[in-house]
């Protein structure tokens, strides 16, 4: 016989007679009978071809060869418990690793709060957070490099496996500019206004740029001048210098708080965007504890975004008060995101980005719940504007408009 086929409850009676020294207090343990005991230990000694046992009326002592295979099936047995505690865990969801690609603004800002609340009282279990861009997020989904991903809505439509998505939240565009710009002196800024200052642009392919060329071919206008830059932050960067100005999403904002800037709300149209979370099928169980934690984080635990509107003293003669920061009054389907007098969260950076808080009092009717439409090119509409600044529904555009 080969010593391989011992198996794990034979390796446990030679353990028990080991421990006792005795193979009768050894059947009592195991709540089985002591010729059971005997006939086992036998068995393995065949299978082993060696004696581990030397019997005596007064005594069971094991042999040099028992003592060398004790170490090696106490060896197995702890390997097996540990296994099947995993497996356990793995099962209820206590244990196992989660993999998430996420987009940066949301890995830095609404993630560790999903992560603290995963991990809390529950030490087996592992996060490994992949800070992507939404593109290389649903790829990453696709091959089987991630168990979650976390990317807007036109991406999401490029995903063709099996899959679950959920909407996290609908966030609008925000005009950022220098203080001293002449156009931080307004409430409000339109698409039109801004195309005349020079426009500082993340490059072409990023989710942000898709958004800002939208907004721009939506009001019939080009900027006057462009200066494209890889990263947000070098972007902020360019506009605190007085470069020119930019858009962003604004759950961006919080990559852009270590420089001065002003924030305005960005009309006619306004142009908005929804960040969803996607999840392979069939799901682990560890997996979908950590999306229950994640969508808890969205709707429960929104992340304050830095102050980042630098309001400039515009009080007039007559004591009137510069309008103070303001709020997204968009309401969201309680099953996407909790309703706007909470901050908004989604992500848009170089190529997706962080989640941000409240800003300027953005009188918007972004859409609600999921993208409608479909574009000529066959992509699913994921950027709704409104142009009617009194209000109303959005109007709903291709996501690749034609610049005219």
């Amino acid at each position: 016989m080969n010593s391989m086929d011992v198996s794990l409850s034979q390796m446990a009676v030679v353990e028990a007679v080991a421990r006792h020294r005795s193979f009768s207090r050894a059947a009592r343990e195991l709540h089985i009978g002591q010729p059971v005991v005997s006939r086992t230990v036998a068995l393995v000694e065949r299978m082993l071809n060696a004696t581990l046992f030397t019997r005596t009326t007064r005594a069971v002592e094991l042999t040099d060869a028992g003592d060398a295979y004790l170490a090696v099936a106490r060896g197995v047995l702890a390997a097996a418990e540990r296994g099947h505690r995993q497996w356990n865990g793995y099962l209820s969801g206590d244990s196992g690793e989660v993999i998430i690609a996420a987009l940066p603004s949301v890995a830095a800002t609404v993630l560790p709060t999903a992560v603290r609340a995963f991990t809390r009282d529950h030490p087996r279990r592992t996060v490994t957070v992949l800070d992507v861009p939404a593109a290389e997020g649903v790829t990453m989904l696709e091959t089987g490099n991630a168990d979650l991903a976390v990317c807007d809505a036109e991406q999401a439509s490029r995903l063709t496996i099996p899959h679950d998505v959920a909407a996290l939240v609908t966030d609008s565009l925000v005009a950022v500019m220098p203080p001293d710009s002449p156009l931080a002196a307004q409430d409000e800024i339109t698409w039109t206004e801004l195309s005349r200052e020079p426009f500082v642009a993340l490059q072409s392919g990023t989710s942000v740029r898709v958004l800002t060329d939208f907004g721009f071919a939506s009001a019939g206008t080009t900027p006057c001048a462009l200066v494209t830059a890889r990263g947000v932050a070098t972007v902020a960067g360019l506009v605190a210098a007085g470069i020119g100005v930019t858009a962003v999403p604004q759950t961006v904002l919080p990559l852009l708080g270590f420089q001065p800037l002003t924030v305005r709300s960005l009309v006619n149209p306004t142009v908005t965007r929804q960040i969803c979370l996607l999840a392979r099928t069939p799901l682990s169980p560890p997996a979908k504890a950590f999306r229950q934690a994640l969508t808890e984080a969205f709707a429960q635990e929104p992340v304050q975004a830095p102050s980042l509107a630098v309001q400039q003293d515009r009080s007039q003669p007559g004591g009137e008060e510069p309008p103070p920061p303001l709020h997204c009054g968009n309401d969201y389907p309680a099953s996407a995101t909790p309703s706007c007098s909470a901050p908004v969260h989604a992500s848009g950076q170089a190529t997706g980005s962080p989640a941000a808080g409240p800003i300027p009092d953005v009188p918007t009717t972004s859409p609600a719940g999921a993208c409608a439409g479909t574009t000529q090119c066959g992509h699913e509409c994921s950027i709704s504007i409104n142009s009617d600044q009194t209000g109303g529904p959005p109007a709903v555009l291709p996501a690749h408009p034609q610049r005219p």
